[in-house]
């Protein structure tokens, strides 16, 4: 089986990540006209497109129809996403903290009334989501919950070995780049699948280098720079499939050690808001945002030639795994 890639776009408002402030109202939503560029460069190498939009897109109306545009476009998919400092039912009395942006730490009853604003947002415009990414990577307990409920297929916030010191951030240290199947509680269930996103390390075992850079950012050592002096140095660098912030060299370095593990899936990422000049970190001038659109470019035009990796959005993918999750489990001897 070839190891199936997708790309995936958080796609949303933009705001500036670093004022610490989320916002609630006036929302901004102009990096969603360069989704049709995107788009386009995508379908030039053949990449198939899972954009994960929240509640703000639907309630501008030039955005939501590029997204109804997209969404009859072959080998895309407009997952659900949801921010939920922005998302109602909204708290006026007091100001959004940085623990409120992750879904996972609201009450029980808010993440599901906010994840139901979200989806009925879908259901108005036609289209149902089987996919979902968390704001912020936020998902779990309460949140599969709802996503079970409502058939969704796939879960894409997991990004492995990576933990974050914020209150309330989850905690993904111990997970690796395997999807991991939530096996149905009835007949009338579908599995949920998590499929992480895609962060290894240029030398393996990946387990044993997660460990020690977390060693070393955690003591004494991170004072010698050490990190940077191996990745500068090439001897092992951490290297996420994210467009932002990941040179091409890298990506390309990461996905021909991801080769020959004939992983079940690897995940590409990015925000709509990179894709455009803005207050977004990663695309402040045209600089760099020349080298986002060139990095997409470049490693997607490589994988283009790589038989053995093909395209899929998430649902598929998620459709595949359990496809063969099944063919394994007929295939299992008797007795």
């Amino acid at each position: 089986m070839p190891t199936l890639f997708t790309m995936t776009v958080d796609t949303e408002e933009e705001w500036d990540w670093d004022s610490g402030v989320w916002p609630t109202e006036n929302l901004q939503l102009r990096n969603i006209h360069e989704l049709t560029r995107f788009q386009e460069t995508c379908e030039r190498h053949g990449v198939a497109a899972t954009y994960f939009t929240d509640w703000a897109v639907f309630q501008d109306l030039e955005a939501r129809d590029l997204i109804l545009d997209l969404s009859s476009r072959n080998h895309v998919e407009i997952g659900m996403h949801i921010h939920p400092w922005n998302t109602p039912p909204l708290n006026r009395s007091r100001e959004v903290t940085g623990r409120d942006s992750y879904l996972r730490t609201l009450p029980e009853e808010q993440i599901e009334a906010k994840l139901g604003t979200v989806y009925r947002a879908f259901e108005d415009a036609a289209l149902r989501p089987t996919s979902f990414r968390g704001g912020r990577y936020s998902s779990d307990g309460p949140i599969h919950e709802f996503l079970r409920a409502h058939g969704f297929l796939a879960d894409a916030s997991v990004v492995p070995y990576t933990s974050w010191p914020d209150d309330g951030s989850p905690d993904y240290r111990h997970r690796n780049l395997e999807p991991v199947r939530l096996a149905p509680r009835h007949d009338k269930e579908a599995a949920l699948w998590e499929i992480p996103l895609t962060l290894g390390f240029t030398r393996k075992p990946f387990e044993a280098w997660a460990r020690r850079f977390r060693a070393i950012e955690n003591s004494w050592l991170s004072k010698l720079k050490l990190i940077g002096l191996m990745q500068r140095s090439g001897f092992v660098r951490r290297v996420w499939l994210n467009f932002e912030d990941t040179p091409a060299l890298d990506m390309l370095a990461l996905l021909r050690v991801l080769r020959p593990m004939e992983l079940p899936a690897v995940c590409f990422t990015v925000h709509s808001s990179s894709l455009s000049i803005d207050k977004n970190p990663y695309s402040r001038d045209e600089g760099s945002l020349h080298r986002i659109w060139s990095t997409v470019d470049e490693v997607f035009k490589v994988l283009a030639g790589w038989d053995d990796f093909q395209p899929a959005t998430v649902s598929e993918v998620a459709l595949q795994l359990e496809a063969k999750h099944h063919a394994s489990y007929r295939h299992q001897p008797s007795g």
